[in-house]
């Protein structure tokens, strides 16, 4: 069944969710490639470690979304940046910024996925 036009309320918070997730995302990786440094990028900075990678997560597994998408996005986030970051470390493969870029472009795909298979079911 393809989309039918309006979502329900809870798909169209996910949606939103997921939306500024990925505003977030781009907003960073563009801050970083130009080298601006300042509150703008530490604001995005927080928003993108407590709430993106996290939220490519529960927008891709509808039922950890039922506990709390927003409160399952932060667990998730900081458990698997802090998970990357430390292999990163063993492995002596520390590049932030490539680790950054990677996990940012990873999240949007997996954001844009969550928003694509939501509009498929509904």
């Amino acid at each position: 069944m393809g989309y039918s036009g309006a979502l329900p309320p809870a798909a169209r918070r996910a949606e939103f969710l997921d939306l500024a997730g990925v505003l977030i995302a781009v907003a960073l990786i563009a801050v970083v490639a130009t080298g601006q440094s300042g509150p703008l990028r530490l604001l995005l900075t927080l928003g993108f470690t407590f709430f993106v990678p996290g939220r490519a997560i529960v927008a891709n597994w509808p039922r950890m979304a039922r506990w709390s998408a927003v409160g399952m996005s932060m667990v998730l986030s900081l458990t698997v940046l802090t998970l990357l970051a430390t292999i990163f470390l063993w492995a002596h493969l520390w590049q932030p910024v490539v680790l950054f870029q990677a996990e940012a472009l990873l999240s949007i795909a997996g954001l844009v996925m969550g928003v694509v298979r939501r509009r498929r079911v509904v």
